[in-house]
């Protein structure tokens, strides 16, 4: 019997607490998942199980299961702004050929709170960023694109809650890295020296926790990312294939026909014209 699932997000809504000096709030919507990104400011947070007081500042991202209740206080002087995203989590079991009956997840498995250093911050912010401007008009482009952008969110908070093992903590920076900076050029070599690893271990480590070499991987987050650009945007192929780090259009063109068995024009007409 041959079983496997698919994990899906479905969003709900994303909304802002403006930095209005002194505000305090409850968490009211309670039967959703919720990511509360810390912005800017400082506050205290107390929480429903041991009513433990938790001092808040930017860069710290909280991941609330549903049921899970929040008091929120801001600071006068420092107050807080916070992004938050609301969406529902479920699996879709796949047995003997069938899809079956979503299954509402109860816990997502992340950490609770985490501080997260400028570096992380600046790419979690641009993850909150494109999911608050998610523009399609076609629900199903947004859902797709929510979905991906969510994902990547939450593989990115499971790596990193921290390793002790340097290995692994030096995958974990490097893989980082790739989805970060995959619009740079790229040399294994640099990254495993940046990581204080060999290139074999590198090596090694991706196959173990990803199935791919670091170059795959990276071939892979821009071929994703070209695929986004050329479904949602209007943008022509040499900003396309610079915004992917691609060392020109002809490049671009050669290396997504490759993997997608397709030019990159005609990918964005067939596509389109199917919508």
């Amino acid at each position: 019997m041959e079983t496997k699932e698919h994990r899906m997000y479905h969003l709900r809504l994303t909304y802002e607490k403006l930095p209005v000096p002194g505000w305090k709030d409850i968490r009211n919507t309670t039967d959703v998942h919720s990511l509360y990104w810390i912005m800017s400011g400082e506050g205290e947070f107390t929480h429903s199980f041991d009513e433990q007081l938790l001092n808040v500042q930017s860069g710290m991202l909280f991941y609330l299961r549903p049921g899970f209740t929040l008091t929120m206080t801001s600071s006068v002087d420092k107050p807080l702004y916070i992004r938050m995203l609301l969406f529902d989590a479920f699996d879709i079991p796949y047995e003997n050929q069938t899809w079956l009956q979503p299954v509402h997840l109860d816990s997502l498995q992340l950490p609770f709170n985490k501080l997260y250093s400028p570096e992380q911050a600046v790419w979690i912010q641009e993850q909150f960023k494109q999911i608050g401007t998610l523009q399609s008009p076609d629900p199903h482009e947004r859902q797709a694109e929510f979905q991906y952008v969510l994902s990547r969110l939450i593989h990115f908070m499971r790596d990193t809650n921290t390793s002790t093992d340097p290995y692994m903590k030096a995958f974990q920076q490097a893989k980082f890295w790739i989805e970060t900076y995959y619009n740079r050029p790229l040399r294994m070599e640099e990254l495993a020296r940046t990581f204080h690893i060999s290139v074999s271990q590198l090596r090694k480590m991706f196959m173990q926790q990803v199935g791919v070499s670091p170059k795959e991987y990276l071939n892979r987050i821009r071929n994703e990312k070209a695929k986004t650009l050329l479904l949602l945007t209007e943008e022509p192929m040499k900003a396309i294939a610079d915004a992917c780090g691609f060392a020109d259009e002809f490049h671009f063109g050669k290396m997504f026909r490759a993997w997608n068995e397709v030019s990159p024009a005609r990918f964005r007409t067939l596509n389109k014209s199917n919508r």
